[in-house]
């Protein structure tokens, strides 16, 4: 005799189901649980017991206040081959796409300064980003250059044309290495607003420093990517001769 499928389970199973085959698209919005409930003729209950299930799985996720939405597809990185954001996705035949939100000058903030070589206060440029994978937005960059590169920097149309082309061909700078630092912390409210999550949710936070061939410091970058979106991965090789 089989065992009986719990029916939050079953339910689970359906949505699960509807959100993997493209019925229920990425970002879109799942009806209210009232509705849902009566749909499928169960208790509130039993409904929230169901949407617990498939959001487990990372298949849905909840906004304050908005409701539950589909959540956008994960991207998963092998954190030992990480070398450019958009380059490494664009080699497994993920559909990259950069969007240039703006380029603004101001004062550096103490991270901005002490990674650049520069006085606390000093003045810097900030190069926005968005970049979206397979059409939805997945990571928020922001690029601090000092002040007398950034107006250089600026004279490009950053719209199409990617900042590390504009310092190779325009500049003659050459970036030749980098130093990157990821840390888990939680989204604020710019990088919110423009990759479309409310603030305060847990994301990835990413600090490269880029250097050219003297080991200068060129480029800060700050992003932030959405805990939903982004999965780290490790593959690892043990030696067999080794004692545990």
């Amino acid at each position: 005799m089989r065992p009986r499928v719990p029916r939050y389970h079953q339910i689970a199973e359906v949505l699960r189901d509807r959100i993997r085959s493209g019925h229920i698209a990425p970002g879109e919005r799942l009806e209210n649980q009232r509705h849902l409930a009566h749909l499928f003729g169960v208790t509130l209950m039993t409904l929230r017991q169901a949407l617990e299930v498939i959001e487990r799985d990372g298949l849905i996720t909840r906004r304050h206040g908005l409701g539950t939405f589909v959540a956008a597809p994960t991207v998963e990185y092998d954190i030992l081959h990480f070398q450019a954001f958009a380059g490494d996705l664009s080699a497994v035949g993920e559909k990259v796409a950069t969007h240039f939100l703006r380029v603004q000058a101001g004062r550096a903030d103490r991270d901005a300064a002490r990674e650049l070589g520069l006085d606390p206060g000093a003045r810097v440029f900030a190069l926005e980003r968005l970049r979206l994978v397979d059409g939805h937005p997945t990571s928020f960059q922001v690029s601090h250059l000092a002040e007398a590169l950034g107006e250089e920097v600026a004279k490009a149309d950053l719209a199409v044309t990617p900042l590390r082309q504009v310092l190779a061909f325009k500049l003659g700078i050459e970036i030749t290495a980098a130093r990157e630092t990821v840390s888990a912390e939680t989204l604020p409210a710019r990088a919110a607003r423009e990759l479309g999550c409310a603030p305060g949710v847990p994301c990835f936070r990413s600090d490269r420093v880029s250097t050219d061939a003297e080991s200068r410091p060129i480029v800060y970058d700050r992003v932030f990517i959405p805990g939903d979106r982004f999965r780290i991965t490790r593959q690892l090789h043990y030696d067999r001769s080794a004692t545990a």
